[in-house]
């Protein structure tokens, strides 16, 4: 019996995890395209792509920032990388790598 409870359990918090990661994907994806929109960029394969997860100390806490990696264009030629990071519902950090302005 407590196998089962065990089973399910653990099934229960992997697909909160999944679920929070998709929200967090689908935040992150909303925020860059909007950023790609006021900069005059075209964000390509409208897609994010995980990069990495971080467990990072915040005071008296721990909170898991999320990186997401994506590729936008400036002039619709050349291709550059991009890299969200997210702590929880909050945006910690975007770059963009150095790109030629049209």
């Amino acid at each position: 019996m407590l196998g089962w409870i065990f089973f399910f359990s653990l099934v229960a918090v992997l697909y909160l995890f999944w679920n929070k990661q998709q929200q967090a994907r689908v935040l992150a994806l909303k925020v860059v395209r909007k950023h790609c929109e006021q900069q005059g960029l075209q964000l390509l394969d409208d897609t994010l792509l995980l990069d990495g997860l971080q467990l990072r100390k915040r005071g008296v806490g721990w909170r898991l920032i999320r990186c997401y990696r994506f590729d936008f264009s400036s002039t619709g030629d050349e291709r550059y990388s991009g890299q969200i990071y997210l702590a929880g519902r909050r945006v910690e950090q975007l770059e963009l790598d150095i790109h030629r302005m049209h």
